[in-house]
């Protein structure tokens, strides 16, 4: 949060500390591995994402202050109540995965779609999209990042993360198909609901998959 926090003094923009945060706080999937999964303590892994929970909704519904550093580095305007939206959903998402998703390939993908190529995607069509579009309900949005952030963001997240947690490797063809998904759906979610609407459909898409 203190790396973030110099981004955005140093940038002057918001955008690249939340994302910042955005992109490493999904990287925390990597300590499943230091869980013992036959031990009731793996449970303990949803501890850091539970207590910043608690943290977003004191400082975003309770404080409210619009120069809490917090506040600075995860919201685009400075509004406090910013937290109540993509960073507490974030978090809710986390505890989701490390209780019903612990060291599981649906639980990478998942992972790897939210916080890789959602968090990659605005940056890139920030500083590098031309080609603009937007689906009713959804923010805009741009081609480039939809490809080169969502897309190859979740294949390469998904390789990273299972090679990491020493999962079971997809075919390339189902990373290429799960990458796309993660493209359309991100590109239709509902503004201000993304973080809860792409892994709803993500693990749907992947309850219908594993039982195919």
């Amino acid at each position: 949060m203190d790396v973030a926090s110099v981004i955005r003094k140093r940038l002057g923009c918001a955008e690249e500390s939340r994302k910042f945060v955005h992109i490493f706080a999904g990287h925390w999937i990597l300590f499943w591995r230091l869980f013992d999964a036959t031990h009731w303590s793996w449970r303990l892994n949803i501890l850091v994402p539970t207590a910043m929970s608690l943290k977003l909704f004191y400082k975003g519904a309770i404080v409210s202050d619009p120069n809490d550093i917090d506040v600075r580095t995860m919201s685009r305007s400075s509004s406090p109540s910013e937290l109540l939206y993509g960073p507490l959903q974030f978090v809710i998402v986390m505890m989701w995965m490390g209780t019903s998703k612990f060291m599981t390939m649906e639980g990478a993908i998942i992972m790897a779609a939210l916080g890789i190529g959602d968090g990659i995607a605005p940056l890139i069509g920030k500083h590098y999209g031309r080609i603009r579009y937007r689906f009713p309900f959804s923010s805009e949005k741009s081609v480039e990042g939809s490809i080169f952030g969502v897309f190859l963001g979740t294949v390469g997240g998904c390789y990273f993360y299972l090679y990491m947690l020493g999962l079971p490797m997809l075919s390339y063809g189902n990373m290429l198909m799960f990458g796309f998904l993660a493209a359309v759906t991100e590109a239709m979610a509902p503004e201000a609901l993304d973080n809860i609407f792409l892994p709803v459909v993500l693990n749907s898409a992947l309850i219908w998959f594993s039982s195919t």
